[in-house]
């Protein structure tokens, strides 16, 4: 009896493990797209942090996406994919492995721009970071009253990226 109970212990043992793995594997599948946000443009340290909260805020309701503060690694990594694009020394594989060790998966990058007549050009892009391939783009233009206009253009970029019907 003890041979078959200790069958049975390991039996037991391993079901209980297989369904654990399955948890496991089936929550980091649900979890969603991992997504960080880079602000970039012609417009102050202060104004790039309303746009990154304004986006992540905006990710943060999405069960599709699952939204990571940036750190100052991942902004250096976004800063030397910008290099490369201009000066060809950085190369690409750089910066996957930076976002693969933070484990993002996707980067959503805003540039803003508040021209001399008081508009404020906004642009975002979707970009896959393990292929390069840009996503989705979005582009807004606003007449620029304050940083209430920033805000509300980053939030409306950010629900026209992760939108599946918005083009």
């Amino acid at each position: 009896m003890t041979a078959a109970w200790n069958e049975y212990m390991k039996r037991l043992s391993f079901l209980f493990f297989m369904i654990l793995a399955c948890t496991v594997f089936a929550s980091e599948a649900m979890a969603g797209k991992k997504v960080a946000v880079y602000a970039e443009g012609e417009i102050s340290k202060a104004t790039k942090s309303i746009v990154c909260s304004s986006v992540l805020s905006r990710l943060s309701g999405n069960k599709d996406y699952k939204a990571y503060e940036r750190n100052s690694a991942f902004v250096d990594a976004l800063d030397k994919e910008q290099d490369y694009q201009t000066s060809g020394d950085i190369p690409e594989k750089e910066i996957r492995t930076v976002a693969q060790r933070m484990g993002v998966d996707y980067v959503i990058v805003v540039n803003t721009v508040i021209s001399g007549d008081d508009q404020c050009h906004m642009s975002a892009r979707m970009i896959d970071l393990v292929t390069g391939e840009i996503i989705k783009t979005v582009n807004l233009k606003r007449e620029y009253t304050g940083t209430d206009v920033i805000s509300s253009m980053a939030n409306n970029l950010a629900y026209r990226l992760i939108n599946n019907s918005s083009k």
